[in-house]
């Protein structure tokens, strides 16, 4: 069975506690990690990538509305828990598209209500996004949004610092998702030419040697992509199968 990862942040032992018992009962969820304030809550999200997040709002330091904020823009299809004693703050964790907002005392039976809403979300995010797969299209969180750009519109996907970037022939597009992410998302016509570049080889046009390395230049587009010395006898020989030479 497929299990949904969740992260816990509160500064309450008491109430870790008590949301691990109650979780532990059910399989198809997996607590991956807590955190006792804002900052260590951002960290452990970008680094689990979870699906859901159970958070109090006032913690210590960065508090859990604005530790939340952060992480929907590296995590967009995140599913936001708000568990917290005061509920004046429920009007703005749903203008930022929170999945549920539950007051303490934590009751197992509205817990449970909670997680199933927010699996149903999950799937459906999955769904599209298979659909969306299936139309040749990449799914892309950037900057808070999810973007669906056609994959033969793509020249080259592009490890930059702690960023990946996707290009076209005329834009570029930047998300926090790593670079094996988005080639598991792409087809049999990208290929990973380099360590930091994964490549449609339909589209290129040229290669022409430069130093160790190779370039690779693509129709109406000035941008190049580098080819490793290792791969360059893999790669042509995938140009001449895609285009049945």
């Amino acid at each position: 069975m497929e299990s949904f990862k969740i992260i816990i942040a509160d500064d309450n032992a008491t109430s870790r506690t008590l949301l691990r018992h109650f979780i532990h009962v059910l399989p198809q969820y997996k607590i991956v990690a807590e955190a006792v304030n804002g900052e260590e809550f951002v960290r452990l999200v970008l680094e689990e990538k979870p699906d859901i997040v159970l958070v109090d709002i006032n913690m210590p330091g960065l508090n859990g509305m604005e530790a939340v904020k952060i992480c929907k823009q590296a995590v967009p299809a995140l599913q936001i828990i708000f568990i917290t004693g005061y509920d004046e703050f429920a009007v703005e964790a749903f203008e930022i598209s929170a999945t549920d907002y539950i007051v303490k005392p934590i009751e197992r039976a509205r817990l449970f209500r909670a997680l199933e809403k927010a699996r149903k979300l999950i799937e459906l995010f999955r769904q599209n996004c298979l659909s969306i797969k299936k139309d040749k299209r990449l799914g892309l969180k950037s900057h808070g949004s999810i973007l669906f750009l056609p994959l033969d519109d793509i020249l080259f996907v592009e490890k930059e610092s702690r960023k990946t970037v996707i290009h076209t022939a005329n834009e570029r597009y930047e998300t926090t998702e790593t670079l094996s992410e988005i080639g598991d998302r792409l087809d049999g016509c990208f290929f990973k030419t380099h360590r930091s570049y994964i490549v449609n080889l339909k589209k290129i046009v040229k290669i022409e040697p430069a130093g160790e390395t190779y370039l690779a230049h693509f129709r109406d587009s000035h941008k190049i992509a580098y080819i490793s010395k290792l791969k360059i006898n893999e790669v042509q020989r995938k140009i001449l199968d895609i285009h049945d030479i």
